[in-house]
């Protein structure tokens, strides 16, 4: 029942190399200077608490090889200490990883509250039994003279740890789609250090590849928090117009490739109204629900929503048929139909609408084509409201 491993197998250089870069790399993300601006959202403070839990089990699985088969005062109990927090923490952390992919995708306080304290219970039952190790020996047992044994037990709370993780994965492709918002979340970059590394380590005991593992996985997700930053609208969720710019640099490639691109520049009839009648905030709303509506009206064809500006929206689609920016066009009117006859919006909203293709990557005649036919049609709407407000509803 119980497995054995002598000292001789600890490779503490190899140890020591591997919990201290994890220890490293997680105290740089901890101590950045975006720290403070991310702890005040709620996948924020999840991930810094996962950073947090990885660095202090970097630094407890090195002290328990350290203490193998030390006989000085309190050793074994620091020993068996260590196991038992090494045990416990990892369940922590890989149910918090399900939590933050889920609170990424929805947004949604409620149904984190709904769900996940089902879901913790596995983590809850491997820290229970866990405290209770040192008394019957489930997972492992540290003898008199500080000799540590895994029992064959040790298999459930990996088992544990990777039905989280392979969750998480799960969930976040199945709903990628569906989460109104782009997300630069590499899961696979997380799933697969952590796979490869706990295998390892489970395998050839003696060396420390886990949280080493884990720690590369959260540095991975960081540098994509940065991505976002960097190329979405924090108010939308939509691309900026950073990410505008690294498109456009993109396309003359594409156009050699025989790839065409159409363009769609929206802008918000009347935003002017909504936000002098019923204030900034409701016109944020507003904001926000249009740029879920394109997301939908455009998801399941290769389109690029960004928000250009304001109330103006672009949305740039990797093909030149009629009749798939006919589809499009339609799409839009009907969520903007569903959202006016919802009673959400405390105006009727529609767009006015610019269609330009790009050619020979003429960049500059096509934003001029599609910004001309969008204050056509603007003009046109302003002209058959009654009482001729005239275009002043332009972006705020």
């Amino acid at each position: 029942m119980f497995e054995n491993y002598s000292l001789s197998q600890i490779n503490m250089p190899a140890v020591l190399v591997a919990n201290g870069l994890g220890g490293c790399l997680m105290l740089a993300v901890l101590l950045s200077k975006h720290r403070r601006t991310r702890m005040t959202s709620v996948d924020g403070k999840l991930f810094y608490i996962m950073c947090l839990l990885c660095t202090i089990l970097c630094t407890s699985e090195t002290a328990g090889f350290l203490l193998e088969k030390r006989l000085f005062s309190g050793a074994r109990q620091l020993s068996i200490l260590c196991s038992v927090l090494n045990l416990c923490l990892a369940a922590i952390l890989s149910f918090l990883w399900i939590c933050y992919v889920d609170y990424r995708l929805f947004q949604d306080h409620v149904r984190l509250k709904k769900y996940y304290p089902f879901a913790a219970i596995p983590a809850v039952l491997i820290c229970l039994a866990a405290v209770c190790n040192q008394f019957f020996g489930i997972f492992f047992w540290v003898t008199e003279d500080n000799v540590y044994y895994r029992t064959s037990l040790f298999l459930l709370p990996c088992a544990v740890m990777y039905c989280y993780i392979t969750y998480g994965v799960v969930l976040s492709y199945r709903y990628r789609r569906q989460s109104d918002k782009y997300i630069f979340m590499p899961v696979l970059s997380f799933l697969i250090p952590v796979y490869l590394g706990s295998i390892i380590q489970l395998l050839c005991y003696g060396i420390a590849l886990i949280w080493v593992s884990v720690a590369l996985g959260l540095t991975f997700l960081y540098i994509s928090l940065q991505s976002e930053d960097t190329y979405l609208d924090p108010l939308t969720g939509l691309y900026n117009r950073n990410y505008l710019m690294h498109y456009m640099d993109q396309i003359p490639r594409q156009t050699r490739a025989g790839m065409h691109i159409t363009g769609i520049l929206l802008d918000i009839n009347n935003f002017k109204q909504i936000n002098d009648t019923y204030g900034h905030i409701q016109g944020d709303a507003v904001l926000c629900a249009m740029g879920k509506i394109l997301l939908r009206a455009a998801s399941d064809r290769r389109a690029a929503v960004v928000r250009y500006g304001g109330d103006e929206f672009l949305v740039l689609l990797p093909a030149s048929q009629p009749a798939e920016v006919q589809r499009i066009k339609d799409s839009i009117e009907q969520e903007l139909c569903q959202y006016n006859n919802s009673g959400e919006a405390p105006l009727p909203v529609s767009f006015s609408a610019g269609i330009s293709e790009l050619r020979q990557s003429d960049l500059f005649q096509f934003f001029q084509d599609m910004d001309r036919a969008m204050y056509q049609e603007k003009k046109a709407f302003y002209l058959s409201v009654s009482g001729g407000m005239g275009p002043g509803g332009g972006t705020q």
